[in-house]
């Protein structure tokens, strides 16, 4: 899709809108990239369409617009196709379908249905970077409403000005501008907007922020106006956010530091030691602890702070579902993730000798020869004895799988079960179906990597547990 084409601008732009933008842009997206303007045909996507356009003419600019059909949007979405025909512009429009039940509300459900279409236009395009235009005014709108839904200091951070989304980076050219300067651009160029009802609906949170809250706010705040009893709470929760960003990005950093020195990755699978995880503060704690599920889930997006808190609270011996599809336990010392429904180590021969690689973990089994005797049994991260050496015998048919109802190996009172055994080596229940077992066909089992092995003939070779 082509954005070479000569693009018209608006008439005498404010020169300080248009140079704060390309402050945003040149520090962020190179030149002659080419990158999505989420266009939905009110005043500020539209300024912000202009005014990118005046601020990098190099870039090669796709307009994007999304209809949700939760109103009648035709007047929105000719707009939109208005200003890309004008600035000799593609674009590309999606048709998304909200779910106006869903559990977290018609407009958090459209939010992410928008950047989920916004994610798949910058895929189709070739573009790596996707714009929109939230003013400051909308940042303090979103501190309030975070506020109000008791969120920490992440939430109080508001909108970052990017931020990753999927493949994409999200870019906010205009958070440091007010809504009343961004509207005069369009009203001064005479350009054409649409006028979304859901801005003034007070069925709406964010509409009530705007009529209700900040006004109250503006009565209790310094600054402009506050001889008549009217300041301006702006300022003061742009301020906030930018505070409460600086340090929950200091807290995630230490996070970061921290999961990257605890975080025990195996297989699929996710694990925390429960014993330093508890010696951290609080807020660092949970914050691992979203960097272990975020992992497990393959994104971080969407992740309730209720979920989190959950499962640092997990008693021994707790399961829990986390939303997004995470199984999480507690138990031998360990939190453990794994994905809901994950599959088991699949049943495959074992080569004898040779290694068995076990792609689920990253790994293999290595069964006689030199290589297989050249050390102990490979200890499980989670947990696990040494047994020197692991050993199966050599003149049979044997599999590795992983761990059935029923499985044992013999002891000195008789047997001793292996999910006994998992147990009592700290394995935590999330991870047992991932340590590998080798049994013959039949059942029996010969050995159970870090955990014991049966084989005790004469024939016997050894064989243990490779990573990497």
């Amino acid at each position: 899709m082509g954005g070479e084409s000569h693009r018209g601008g608006v008439a005498e732009p404010d020169r300080s809108a248009v140079e704060a933008v390309r402050a945003v842009l040149d520090a962020r997206v190179p030149a002659q990239a080419r990158v999505v303007v989420a266009v939905s045909g009110g005043p500020d996507s539209t300024a912000l369409l202009a005014l990118t356009a005046a601020a990098r003419p190099d870039l090669l600019l796709v307009v994007a617009h999304v209809r949700h059909g939760l109103r009648n949007d035709a007047a929105d979405a000719r707009v939109a196709r208005d200003h890309a025909t004008r600035l000799g512009l593609p674009l590309a429009q999606r048709d998304v379908t909200v779910d106006r039940n869903a559990a977290e509300g018609p407009e958090a459900a459209a939010r992410a249905a928008r950047y989920e279409a916004l994610v798949d236009v910058a895929a189709g395009a070739g573009a790596g970077w996707v714009l929109f235009g939230h003013t400051a005014d909308d940042q303090a709108e979103t501190v309030l409403l975070n506020l109000a839904r008791g969120s920490g200091v992440r939430g109080l951070a508001g909108m970052a000005v990017e931020r990753r989304q999927g493949p994409v980076r999200v870019v906010r050219p205009l958070l440091g501008l007010r809504r009343a300067a961004v509207r005069l651009i369009p009203a001064r160029g005479g350009l054409p907007v649409a006028v979304d009802p859901t801005n003034v609906d007070p069925d709406q949170r964010r509409a009530r922020v705007r009529a209700e809250v900040l006004p109250a706010l503006g009565r209790l705040s310094g600054g402009a106006g506050r001889a008549e009893g009217h300041g301006d709470p702006v300022p003061a929760l742009t301020r906030l956010a930018r505070l409460a960003r600086d340090d929950a990005e200091a807290l995630d950093e230490i996070a970061e530091r921290s999961a990257r020195r605890l975080l025990v990755r195996w297989g699929p699978a996710r694990a925390l030691a429960l014993a330093p995880l508890a010696q951290l503060p609080r807020a660092v704690a949970g914050r691992v602890v979203r960097v272990m599920l975020a992992e497990v889930r393959g994104r971080g997006d969407g992740m309730s702070a209720e979920s989190v808190w959950a499962v640092l609270g997990l008693r021994a011996g707790g399961a829990l579902h986390v939303h997004g599809g995470v199984w999480v336990t507690s138990g031998g010392g360990w939190l453990a993730a794994l994905p809901a429904g994950e599959a088991e180590l699949v049943e495959r021969p074992l080569r004898l000798p040779g290694r068995t690689p076990l792609p689920e973990l990253a790994g293999a089994v290595l069964a006689g020869g030199a290589e297989a005797g050249r050390g102990p049994d490979a200890v499980l991260p989670f947990g696990g004895r040494v047994p020197l050496p692991g050993r199966v015998p050599a003149g049979a048919d044997l599999v590795v799988r992983a761990r059935r109802a029923g499985d044992r190996l013999p002891s000195a009172g008789g047997w001793t079960s292996v999910a006994d055994l998992l147990a009592r080596s700290g394995v935590p229940r999330a991870v047992r179906g991932l340590v590998p077992v080798v049994a013959r066909p039949d059942g029996d089992v010969c050995w159970v990597a870090g955990v014991g092995s049966a084989a005790g003939s004469a024939d016997a070779v050894p064989v243990r547990l490779t990573r990497g």
